[in-house]
């Protein structure tokens, strides 16, 4: 053969059987040996793989050990979290009907009922999921839906009565749709709790290393497929080689959420005696107004996330967020080292002023992704910093 030819060949190489950790499986297609065996693999009746959009061996196992953590039946891979919380809603209601968002939500999910989903015909609704009577009176008055919430919210770690929440919304008809990024499986399994499906940004904690954007929903088999079709059909496929640095991640997502959890309420405990920082919003803080639904619904701690409220506003956010030595501005979060961001300027700034006040957040609030660094020398640096407060 020509070396044109002998190039492009495909080796005959037995692919091991036995690999300590699934090999990465970076193709976009897949070979047969005759028609009748594509035939079969297309209509189910054989399994294997067509055409990476659709599934790849990479990612399913990367699927399952996330349903695994969340004790789900079955989970599917998206390219991103957002692509995750819009599968799984379009996967619970095919045609338009309204889609209720709780008040105190990431603000790129608010973007995509607003901007894409409402003007598709699916009403958007806020609501406030620390009340029941409000929630059951706009489910009742819009009529059945999807309620899409937070185990934990971004940015400041409210933590309502979940599972009162999906209690009164099916008892109404609706669906429910619970991200799980902030708490993740090491803290919480809403399906427990009775939800539809659980999300994930696996970019965050359970990548956990900045360094791959994916998504992932768990939950029943049935639901699960029709999630999985969503997602092959409308292209949000993620890339083997992110299933592949996720899949590493995660397995070491509950120690890192061990050592992140326990420096986070250290942290947070510290920097409620600084004079600059007028408020710290940590659910595992007594005098955080959720803390009895936490103690009630979280397990082993209570998350990575706080967030803080500086003196003198934006100037005062700015001067803290620019003098810490150890912890960069970074707008995400969930990754080893402890980062830092600013809601109104980077993950917020979908809401309208009107509704980042609604939800107290306002210039003056830094959010902080803790990580697994000594913690000692995070509240030092943090110290340092707030001092610098006083000259802005």
């Amino acid at each position: 053969m020509d070396i044109h030819t002998k190039s492009v060949q495909i080796p005959d190489v037995a692919w091991p059987q036995n690999s300590v950790v699934p090999p990465l499986y970076q193709t976009a297609a897949y070979a047969y040996h005759s028609l009748e065996q594509a035939d079969r693999v297309f209509r189910g009746e054989e399994e294997g793989y067509t055409y990476t959009r659709g599934g790849n061996p990479t990612t399913k196992a990367l699927a399952q050990l996330i349903a695994d953590m969340e004790d789900a039946p079955a989970g599917v891979i998206a390219a991103s979290g957002m692509g995750a919380v819009a599968a799984a809603i379009l996967a619970l209601q095919p045609t338009p009907g309204p889609v209720y968002v709780a008040r105190e939500i990431y603000g790129g999910t608010a973007g995509l009922a607003r901007r894409i989903l409402d003007p598709l015909g699916y009403p958007f609704t806020w609501i406030d999921t620390h009340n029941l009577g409000t929630v059951e009176q706009a489910l009742s008055t819009t009529g059945p839906g999807i309620v899409v919430l937070e185990s934990m919210s971004n940015p400041l770690g409210r933590v309502c009565p979940v599972d009162e929440v999906i209690r009164v919304a099916q008892q109404l008809n609706s669906r429910v749709v619970v991200d799980n990024t902030f708490a993740t499986p090491y803290h919480a399994r809403p399906l427990a709790w009775g939800a539809d499906l659980v999300v994930h940004s696996v970019t965050k904690f359970i990548g956990g290393h900045s360094d791959l954007i994916l998504g992932a929903v768990a939950g029943p088999e049935e639901l699960i497929q029709k999630v999985s079709q969503v997602i092959d059909l409308v292209g949000m496929t993620p890339d083997p080689f992110a299933s592949w640095l996720a899949f590493r991640g995660a397995r070491t997502m509950a120690l890192r959420m061990e050592r992140a959890s326990a420096n986070a309420l250290a942290l947070a405990e510290a920097l409620v005696q600084i004079p600059q920082i007028e408020e710290v919003s940590y659910p595992g803080l007594t005098r955080h107004p959720d803390h009895g639904h936490a103690k009630r619904l979280l397990e082993n701690g209570y998350g990575a996330i706080l967030a803080l409220r500086v003196a003198r506003g934006r100037e005062g956010a700015e001067r803290l967020a620019r003098s810490l030595k150890l912890v960069p501005f970074v707008p995400s979060l969930g990754d080893v080292m402890t980062t830092i961001s600013h809601p109104v300027v980077a993950s917020h700034r979908e809401l309208t002023p009107d509704e980042q006040e609604a939800v107290l957040i306002d210039p003056s609030v830094l959010r902080v992704s803790v990580g697994i660094e000594n913690a000692a020398d995070l509240i030092r640096d943090f110290a340092q910093a707030a001092a610098s407060v006083d000259h802005a």
